[in-house]
This record gives structure tokens, sequence and C-alpha cells, in this order.
């Protein structure tokens, strides 16, 4: 493989201080961005309100009856109101309503209640969550482009930089046109700052130690949830609560100083006596001893001729690319790739479609406290408290039975949970509760999985073109998710748990015709893929199993 002899060398460098700091640094920022990611629920949520009627005004009174129980109740329409038509001289007729008071006793101030995002403005609520979801959708595709361009470092640096900034100016913005705007460029940064944060520290990192690390990287954003909920409960003005969740990220930019490149970039970009320094620098601080200055820079000359296919590869495909008439036309080429043969055919629509719909339920159940608690506090905490087993366990469980079956048990089971609260009477509000943190955690844990999964299933030609484009559907069900809360939820309570139920369920059985790809080699090429598989699958070997759930 490429990157062996590479990976003999960080076995020589162990694992030490200097990997600590890029681990830790890592982690820390991707706790800032939780806050970001669902703002919606507590900067943005749904506030109740009363229409402040004119001395002349009288309110709409409709009679609602209760499906369940069959209960009358009165409705007070708040957005609009009856009053004396004096053109006319006589009778009534119906103005919007332009004023309202607003239920401080949850939030003293909200976005929805600073700018009116209600009647006819309600979608503007879902709209200002989805705004950071179509950020993430524009930046997905470049975070590789531009790290494999710059450096992981300089990514990762002016990423985390723009992002605190924006973070903290944007608490301050009067104008919600300008708000969007920088709900935006947030979530463009989002996967610019995350990926390739944690391209950098699976890069210097042991490979012995990669499943470990790749728990640690995950489980801050499942802490971070349970601080997000904490900090919104203490702090309910949502100009200081996004200061207060924006300023910490500062922290970050002087500790960027002492993170260095990483030396696999350099060494395959040629740069050879940069990346010797940063050997250097890591084994000083590591306290180990590198070889001979002569032998590193042949084992260094080594590394970049084993990249130098892939070098070619590209070089070849951007000629190709140089010979169409229109650029456009050759990306659209590469994707039909994906469509070609039976088989990859069938993975590709199936993972497109797992990939949107994880998304969507994901998503939606992070976002939907208002119809599974009384209390969106506790609810987010204990979402984020139900990632914790969701992001520990599945490794060791799919190491050991592999990707398809737990895959399959783990949507179905989410599906169910989801569903069932549909059904159930809000009364018990404990056991509607639990329902959905079961299915938060089956969700979260297949949605881990499903990165694993589908890289194996994908030959290894079009593997990146193949996760990168999956990547863009995904953000199709994220965009998605928060018009269904809080447009679909307050009409239908319960049709947003009976969608991501069926989307779960759907995502289950969609699981099912894939094949199992534990123990099995890897394909290289489509042909590779399209050949029957008659051989048995091989052992896989614990300690490189766990390492590949990770890398």
């Amino acid at each position: 493989m490429p990157s062996s002899k590479f990976d003999e060398l960080l076995a020589q460098l162990g694992t030490g201080r200097w990997n600590y700091l890029c681990f830790l640094a890592v982690a820390y920022w991707n706790m800032h961005l939780v806050p970001h990611t669902l703002a919606g629920a507590f900067l943005a949520p749904k506030v109740d309100y009363t229409c402040q009627l004119p001395e002349d005004g009288y309110t709409i009174t409709s009679t609602l009856v209760n499906e369940a129980d069959g209960s009358r109740s009165n409705d007070t329409n708040q957005c609009e109101y009856f009053a004396k038509n004096t053109d006319n001289g006589g009778g009534f007729v119906t103005h919007p309503c332009r004023s309202w008071v607003y239920d401080n006793s949850t939030y003293v101030s909200t976005i929805t209640s600073e700018f009116d995002l209600i009647c006819p403005y309600n979608y503007l609520r879902a709209t200002y969550q989805s705004m950071y979801m179509f950020g993430t959708f524009v930046g997905a595709p470049l975070n590789g482009i531009l790290a494999d361009r710059f450096g992981r470092k300089t990514m990762l640096s002016i990423g985390t930089t723009l992002f605190a900034l924006i973070a903290i100016g944007s608490s301050w913005i009067p104008d919600f046109s300008a708000i969007l705007v920088s709900r935006f460029l947030l979530g463009l940064l989002h996967p610019v700052v995350l990926q390739t944060g944690y391209i950098l520290a699976m890069e210097v990192c042991e490979p012995r130690h990669r499943s470990v690390v790749g728990i640690i990287l995950a489980l801050p954003w499942a802490l971070a949830t349970m601080l997000w909920g904490g900090m919104a409960y203490f702090i309910r003005d949502w100009r200081w609560l996004q200061t207060a969740t924006s300023l910490s990220g500062i922290l970050i930019i002087p500790v960027l100083w002492f993170i260095d490149e990483s030396p696999r970039w350099l060494i395959v970009e040629g740069q050879f006596e940069r990346a010797n320094k940063v050997l250097r620098r890591a084994a000083s601080w590591n306290k180990v001893t590198l070889p001979p200055q002569e032998e590193l820079n042949a084992l260094m000359r080594t590394i970049q001729r084993e990249s130098a296919f892939a070098k070619q590869q590209a070089v070849q495909d951007q000629q190709e690319a140089s010979g169409c008439r229109q650029k456009s036309l050759y990306h659209i080429k590469r994707l039909l790739i994906l469509f070609r043969t039976p088989k990859l055919r069938k993975i590709t629509i199936i993972v497109y479609l797992k990939f949107l719909l994880v998304n969507l339920v994901f998503y939606g159940l992070a976002l939907n406290a208002v119809n599974y608690s009384a209390d969106p506090f506790v609810y987010m905490v204990l979402g984020g408290l139900a990632e914790v087993p969701a992001y520990t366990v599945t490794a060791p469980i799919v190491a050991a039975f592999g990707r398809r079956v737990p895959s399959i048990l783990l949507y179905l089971l989410s599906g169910a949970s989801i569903f069932a609260v549909s059904f159930i009477s809000p009364s018990l509000g404990w056991l509607v509760m639990t329902l959905a943190m079961v299915g938060k955690m089956c969700i979260s844990a297949a949605f881990q999985l499903l990165y694993l999964y589908c890289s194996e299933l994908f030959p290894t030609e079009v593997r990146l073109q193949a996760l990168g484009s999956a990547t863009i559907a995904s953000r199709v069900g994220s965009m998605t998710s928060p018009f269904i809360t809080e447009l679909l939820g307050p009409l239908y309570p319960r049709a947003p748990s009976i969608l991501f139920g069926i989307s779960a369920f759907v995502a289950g059985i969609a699981t099912i015709p894939l094949h199992e790809t534990l123990g099995r080699p890897l394909p290289d090429t489509i042909t590779d893929l399209e050949k029957p598989q008659i051989q048995e699958p091989e052992e896989p070997d614990e300690e490189t199993e766990m390492a590949k759930l990770r890398a």
C-alpha cells in the first residue's frame, strides 16, 4: 500500500506529546461546531406568542377536535384579527397582526421573537437552520481539493480562525438577511475544518492507535451536544449564548502555532526539508531516535515514489478534462461511471439513498425537541448522552459481526422506536423520551458505521468520487429535516415521527441487497467488483480490523 512505508516511520516515532497536541486540538475544535450545527434548537426555536390587538380589534377563534380522544378546545388565531371596516361604514374585515407579545418564560430573547419569524414568516426558522446545512453542501466538495493543494495545517488554521471570527461577529448582526449569509459561511467552513482536522490527526497517528484516536475525535461531538444543552439552560439570550459558545473557539488559535504540518503530505509534495524538520521535532517531543539522515532521506524518496501512481492518474484525469469541450461535461461523465455496471449501479443508488435518509433522521431527531420533550434543554443533553455508547460500542460490534447485519438491525430498531412515538400519548412523557433516545442512539451508531461500510463497498478507482458525491446527497437530507420538524410538525404532530421512522425502515431494508465486506479483500477496480465472490472470506486480524474502522 502507498502508506506502508510512512506507517513504519510513524511506528518509529511512537505516540507522545507531539501526537497528543494534535489530537486534543482537533478534538477541542470539533466541539465548537455543535452549537452552530444545532443552533436552531435554542437560537431560533418555536416560541408562543399573542397578537397585540388594536382598540377596535377582536380575536378570531375556532373550535378544534382532538383526533385522539374527541375532546374539543378553542384555538385563537394569533396571526389575524377582526376589525371594523371603516371604508364602507360597517361590518368587520380580517386584518393581519402587526405586532406580538412573546412568551419569555423559557427564553429571554430569540431570533424568532426579535425578527418576528412567525405566521407567514414561520418558514424562516427552518431556513435559518437549513442555511447552515446548505453551506456544508457547498463546502464538502471543496475540502479535499483545498487540503491537498495547500496543506492540512494551513487549511485548519485558516478555517478555524475564520469560523471563530464569523461566529462571534454574527452574534451581533442587526439584520436577519445578513445573519442568513453568516450561517451559510459558517456551514461552508464546517467541512473544511472538520474533515481537514480529522485527516491531519489520522496522518500523524501511529497505525495501532487509529481506532482509539477515531473514538477520541468522535466523542467530542456527543460531549459538546450535552454541553450545548447545559449552556442554553443558563444563557437564555440568543446573542449572548452564541457569543459565549463562540469565544472559547479563539483559544485554539495560539495552539495552532505549535502544531506541525502533516509530514505525510509534505513528503508526498516533495518538501523534504520541511518534512525533515517536522519529523525531527516530533522525535524530540516524543523522546525517540529517528534513523540516520541519509536513511531518512532515502525513506522519504521511497514514500514519494509510492505516491507517483496516484499523481500520474490525476494528471491523466486533468488532461482528459482539458480535452473535453466543456469541463462540466467531463465531471458528468466521471459521475456516470458509478452507474456503469450492474453491481456498481446497485451499490451507488443504495448508498445515495442511505446517506440521504440517515442525515434526515439524525438531524431531525436532534432538532425535534418540541415533539419529544417538554424541556428542550434536557432533551439536548440526553441526546448527546445517547451518542456516547453509539460512538464507542459500534467499533467492536462490527469488527466481530460484520457491517451488513448490524447496519440493518440498527436502522430497523431506530425506525421502530421513532415510529412507535407517533402512537403514544404525550402524557407518557417518559416513554416518549425513552423511545426517542433509543432511536437517536441507534441512528447515531448507524451513521458512524455508514462511512466505513461504504468505503469498503466501492472499488478503489471510484471510492473517493463515490463518497464525495454521496456526501452531497446527505446534505439534501440535513437541509430537509428542519422543514419537517419546524413546519410540518406543528400542523401534524405525528408526522415527523412517522416520516423519520419510515425513513429509518427504508434505510434498513435498502441495506439487505448489499454484500458483507468483513474479511473480504477490497476491490481495486470495477472489474474486480463485478467478479463473482467465490472465495471464502478471510479471517480478519483484530488489530488491523480495529484500525480500519477509524483510519
